[in-house]
């Protein structure tokens, strides 16, 4: 007898199920930690002088950056916390999920990076940091930016702390595993001022003269979705592996 094959407003409607889904994690531990976090660096902004502006690095990276690792962690908390077996029965694949939760938490970290900017910009008057041509020009150590190009200017560096995050995640198939991945190559970095990295540092800020912006910021791209691609890989041989043992 042949299965009777889902219908595409059932896909869709799967598919946006799965989404709203994910978007359930008020309940979870590391959602609060987050928003408070997130809270404190806008205070952080508001309790400041108008007449004299914090270093713009010291939220659109160095906050940001911390954001970009924990957002990965609470969306994948709930799944986790039941067990890697119960990840094993959802009805798609685990490849997929690791996408859906990806994407996710880089729209998220987008999104709370240009409203963190967005404050800053609306409460001093503008955004001066240092500004990297993406042609490879000299850098123009303090321009006036939108938030728009702030936060494209450092987004591959988001997309890497997501990506490195949630491998940790699945590499050790616990929360905490992605939280010290993801955690000490900020650290890291922060602490030696992009000298770790070098010509390849998350801090647009740090990067040196003698060093490409455009090959730092691409290099970060192509390592992202390596490190994503394995992601879903081991997943998948995660799923394989589970359904192994279960026989």
């Amino acid at each position: 007898m042949m299965m009777p094959t889902p219908t595409n407003a059932q896909s869709r409607n799967s598919w946006f199920r799965g989404w709203t889904l994910e978007l359930k994690v008020h309940k979870q531990p590391i959602t609060w930690l987050t928003l408070l976090m997130f809270v404190l660096y806008l205070l952080a902004i508001v309790l400041g002088d108008p007449e004299r502006p914090r270093n713009v690095y010291y939220f659109s990276e160095m906050a940001m950056f911390s954001v970009a690792v924990l957002l990965p962690l609470l969306l994948f908390q709930r799944d986790i916390g039941g067990g890697i077996e119960v990840l094993a029965t959802y009805p798609v694949s685990l490849g997929q999920l690791v996408i859906r939760k990806w994407l996710l938490s880089l729209l998220l970290t987008v999104g709370l990076g240009i409203i963190l900017m967005s404050v800053y910009a609306w409460f001093f008057g503008g955004i001066w940091t240092i500004r990297h041509p993406w042609n490879g020009a000299e850098a123009i150590p303090r321009a006036e930016m939108s938030v728009y190009s702030l936060i494209l200017q450092n987004l591959p560096a988001y997309v890497l702390l997501n990506s490195l995050t949630i491998v940790g995640i699945v590499l050790f198939r616990r929360i905490y595993g992605g939280l010290v991945l993801g955690f000490a190559v900020w650290v890291m970095d922060s602490l030696s001022f992009g000298d770790w990295l070098g010509r390849w540092t998350l801090y647009a800020s740090y990067l040196k003269k003698s060093y490409s912006f455009p090959q730092n910021r691409i290099g970060l791209l192509i390592a992202s979705l390596l490190l994503l691609a394995f992601a879903v890989w081991l997943m998948g041989r995660r799923e394989r592996w589970i359904s192994a043992e279960e026989e």
